[in-house]
Protein backbone atom coordinates (compact mmCIF):
# COMPACT_ATOMS: atom_id res chain seq x y z
CA UNK A 1 0.00 0.00 0.00
CA UNK A 2 3.09 2.37 0.84
CA UNK A 3 4.57 1.86 -2.90
CA UNK A 4 1.28 2.53 -4.22
CA UNK A 5 0.58 5.52 -2.54
CA UNK A 6 4.17 6.41 -3.21
CA UNK A 7 3.66 5.95 -7.07
CA UNK A 8 0.53 7.68 -6.86
CA UNK A 9 2.00 10.82 -5.00
CA UNK A 10 5.25 10.75 -7.60
CA UNK A 11 2.65 11.00 -10.58
CA UNK A 12 0.67 13.54 -9.09
CA UNK A 13 3.73 15.42 -8.45
CA UNK A 14 5.07 15.33 -11.91
CA UNK A 15 1.53 16.24 -13.50
CA UNK A 16 1.12 18.95 -11.21
CA UNK A 17 4.78 20.54 -12.51
CA UNK A 18 4.24 19.21 -15.79
CA UNK A 19 0.82 21.54 -15.86
CA UNK A 20 2.83 24.96 -15.01
CA UNK A 21 5.48 24.30 -17.44
CA UNK A 22 2.49 24.08 -19.80
CA UNK A 23 1.01 27.12 -18.19
CA UNK A 24 4.21 29.25 -18.68
CA UNK A 25 4.89 28.01 -22.51
CA UNK A 26 1.43 28.74 -23.23
CA UNK A 27 2.40 32.54 -21.46
CA UNK A 28 5.61 32.63 -23.59
CA UNK A 29 4.14 32.07 -27.02
CA UNK A 30 1.30 34.41 -26.34
CA UNK A 31 3.60 37.34 -25.18
CA UNK A 32 5.32 36.45 -28.71
CA UNK A 33 2.76 36.45 -30.72
CA UNK A 34 2.08 40.08 -29.42
CA UNK A 35 3.86 43.25 -30.91
CA UNK A 36 2.24 46.51 -29.42
CA UNK A 37 0.74 46.32 -26.18
CA UNK A 38 -0.65 48.64 -24.01
CA UNK A 39 -2.42 48.47 -20.64
CA UNK A 40 -3.26 50.17 -17.19
CA UNK A 41 -1.53 49.76 -13.70
CA UNK A 42 -2.06 49.91 -10.29
CA UNK A 43 1.68 49.66 -8.24
CA UNK A 44 1.36 48.71 -4.55
CA UNK A 45 4.35 48.90 -2.52
CA UNK A 46 4.65 47.22 1.07
CA UNK A 47 8.04 48.39 2.65
CA UNK A 48 8.54 45.78 6.09
CA UNK A 49 10.87 47.93 7.90
CA UNK A 50 8.52 50.77 8.12
CA UNK A 51 5.19 49.16 7.31
CA UNK A 52 4.60 51.98 5.24
CA UNK A 53 2.09 51.43 1.41
CA UNK A 54 2.42 53.61 -1.27
CA UNK A 55 0.25 53.32 -4.57
CA UNK A 56 0.97 54.76 -7.91
CA UNK A 57 -1.19 54.50 -11.19
CA UNK A 58 -0.14 54.80 -14.78
CA UNK A 59 -0.06 53.06 -17.85
CA UNK A 60 2.68 51.20 -19.11
CA UNK A 61 3.17 50.51 -23.16
CA UNK A 62 5.44 47.59 -24.45
CA UNK A 63 6.58 47.05 -28.48
CA UNK A 64 8.25 44.54 -29.70
CA UNK A 65 9.10 43.35 -25.74
CA UNK A 66 12.27 45.43 -25.53
CA UNK A 67 10.95 48.83 -25.90
CA UNK A 68 8.87 50.29 -23.00
CA UNK A 69 6.92 53.21 -21.62
CA UNK A 70 5.81 53.50 -17.94
CA UNK A 71 3.67 56.52 -16.89
CA UNK A 72 2.74 58.04 -13.32
CA UNK A 73 2.00 60.90 -12.25
CA UNK A 74 5.31 61.36 -10.38
CA UNK A 75 7.92 59.41 -12.56
CA UNK A 76 7.79 58.48 -16.40
CA UNK A 77 10.60 55.83 -17.26
CA UNK A 78 10.97 55.12 -21.40
CA UNK A 79 13.46 52.76 -22.90
CA UNK A 80 14.22 52.16 -26.33
CA UNK A 81 15.83 48.85 -26.35
CA UNK A 82 19.22 50.62 -25.95
CA UNK A 83 19.17 53.98 -23.30
CA UNK A 84 16.99 54.24 -20.41
CA UNK A 85 15.17 58.22 -19.63
CA UNK A 86 14.07 58.39 -15.82
CA UNK A 87 11.95 61.78 -15.67
CA UNK A 88 10.70 62.50 -11.87
CA UNK A 89 7.84 65.46 -12.36
CA UNK A 90 8.42 66.43 -8.51
CA UNK A 91 11.85 67.15 -8.83
CA UNK A 92 12.20 67.90 -12.52
CA UNK A 93 15.34 65.69 -12.90
CA UNK A 94 15.62 63.89 -16.40
CA UNK A 95 18.38 61.08 -16.00
CA UNK A 96 19.83 58.89 -19.03
CA UNK A 97 21.83 56.36 -19.04
CA UNK A 98 22.08 53.14 -21.19
CA UNK A 99 19.93 50.01 -20.18
CA UNK A 100 21.91 48.18 -18.11
CA UNK A 101 20.56 44.01 -18.19
CA UNK A 102 21.75 43.81 -14.17
CA UNK A 103 19.98 46.88 -12.89
CA UNK A 104 17.71 45.05 -10.88
CA UNK A 105 15.21 46.41 -12.75
CA UNK A 106 11.70 43.70 -13.53
CA UNK A 107 12.01 44.19 -17.74
CA UNK A 108 9.18 42.48 -19.30
CA UNK A 109 11.19 40.21 -21.10
CA UNK A 110 12.59 38.74 -17.83
CA UNK A 111 9.05 37.49 -16.06
CA UNK A 112 8.34 35.81 -19.18
CA UNK A 113 12.08 33.80 -20.22
CA UNK A 114 14.56 34.77 -17.70
CA UNK A 115 12.55 33.77 -14.07
CA UNK A 116 11.01 30.79 -15.75
CA UNK A 117 14.37 29.36 -16.17
CA UNK A 118 16.06 30.71 -13.01
CA UNK A 119 13.54 30.20 -11.00
CA UNK A 120 11.45 26.90 -9.67
CA UNK A 121 7.85 27.05 -10.85
CA UNK A 122 5.22 26.20 -8.32
CA UNK A 123 1.26 26.34 -9.12
CA UNK A 124 -0.17 27.34 -5.91
CA UNK A 125 -3.64 27.53 -6.52
CA UNK A 126 -6.51 28.16 -9.41
CA UNK A 127 -8.80 30.79 -8.58
CA UNK A 128 -11.94 32.46 -10.53
CA UNK A 129 -12.28 35.81 -12.38
CA UNK A 130 -15.61 36.93 -13.75
CA UNK A 131 -16.32 32.94 -14.52
CA UNK A 132 -12.70 32.38 -15.66
CA UNK A 133 -9.86 30.16 -14.49
CA UNK A 134 -6.77 32.42 -13.09
CA UNK A 135 -3.52 30.77 -12.77
CA UNK A 136 -0.94 31.73 -9.66
CA UNK A 137 2.07 30.52 -10.03
CA UNK A 138 5.29 31.00 -7.90
CA UNK A 139 8.53 31.00 -9.02
CA UNK A 140 11.60 30.77 -6.58
CA UNK A 141 15.05 31.43 -7.35
CA UNK A 142 17.27 27.67 -8.08
CA UNK A 143 20.54 27.49 -6.21
CA UNK A 144 23.45 29.72 -7.24
CA UNK A 145 20.63 32.41 -8.39
CA UNK A 146 21.43 35.56 -6.96
CA UNK A 147 19.22 38.57 -7.58
CA UNK A 148 17.12 41.53 -6.72
CA UNK A 149 14.03 39.46 -6.63
CA UNK A 150 14.04 36.57 -4.01
CA UNK A 151 10.43 35.49 -5.29
CA UNK A 152 7.65 35.99 -7.65
CA UNK A 153 3.97 35.75 -7.93
CA UNK A 154 2.18 35.59 -11.14
CA UNK A 155 -1.50 35.67 -12.04
CA UNK A 156 -2.57 34.33 -15.81
CA UNK A 157 -5.62 33.84 -17.08
CA UNK A 158 -6.67 30.52 -18.77
CA UNK A 159 -7.33 30.94 -22.29
CA UNK A 160 -6.08 34.32 -23.20
CA UNK A 161 -2.77 33.41 -21.47
CA UNK A 162 -2.35 37.10 -20.53
CA UNK A 163 -0.35 38.10 -17.26
CA UNK A 164 -3.09 40.58 -15.14
CA UNK A 165 -1.25 40.72 -11.71
CA UNK A 166 2.26 40.28 -10.45
CA UNK A 167 3.88 40.30 -7.10
CA UNK A 168 7.60 40.95 -6.08
CA UNK A 169 9.23 40.61 -2.70
CA UNK A 170 12.77 41.70 -3.00
CA UNK A 171 15.66 40.80 -0.57
CA UNK A 172 15.19 43.10 2.25
CA UNK A 173 11.18 41.62 2.55
CA UNK A 174 9.23 44.24 0.67
CA UNK A 175 6.97 43.45 -1.73
CA UNK A 176 5.38 45.36 -5.10
CA UNK A 177 2.53 43.97 -6.44
CA UNK A 178 0.97 45.46 -9.95
CA UNK A 179 -1.91 44.97 -11.02
CA UNK A 180 -2.70 45.28 -14.83
CA UNK A 181 -6.21 46.08 -16.61
CA UNK A 182 -7.46 47.55 -20.55
CA UNK A 183 -5.05 45.19 -21.88
CA UNK A 184 -4.83 46.13 -25.79
CA UNK A 185 -2.63 44.35 -28.39
CA UNK A 186 -4.21 45.19 -31.86
CA UNK A 187 -2.98 49.36 -31.57
CA UNK A 188 0.18 49.69 -33.25
CA UNK A 189 2.50 51.86 -31.30
CA UNK A 190 5.19 54.39 -32.84
CA UNK A 191 8.80 54.18 -32.31
CA UNK A 192 8.17 57.62 -31.13
CA UNK A 193 6.81 56.54 -27.95
CA UNK A 194 9.85 55.16 -26.67
CA UNK A 195 12.10 58.06 -26.20
CA UNK A 196 12.26 60.98 -24.40
CA UNK A 197 12.93 65.02 -25.15
CA UNK A 198 13.87 67.01 -22.08
CA UNK A 199 12.97 70.44 -21.88
CA UNK A 200 15.20 73.63 -21.16
CA UNK A 201 13.33 73.81 -17.63
CA UNK A 202 14.44 70.01 -16.95
CA UNK A 203 17.52 69.05 -14.89
CA UNK A 204 19.14 66.61 -17.11
CA UNK A 205 21.97 63.96 -15.61
CA UNK A 206 23.34 61.76 -18.70
CA UNK A 207 25.31 59.36 -17.01
CA UNK A 208 25.57 57.46 -20.74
Amino acid sequence: MLKIMSVLLMSLTLGFAQDVQDIIENVQETYDGIDNLSASFKKIESFQLTGTVNEINGRFYIKNGEKYRFESDDQTIVTDGKDVWTYNALTNQLIIDHLRKNSGALLPRDMLYKYPKEYYSTLLRTEKKTGKDVYVIKLDPQEGVHGFVKSMKIWVDDGSWLVHQIETTDLNGNKSTFKISQIKTRKKLPDSLFSFKATPEMKVVDMR
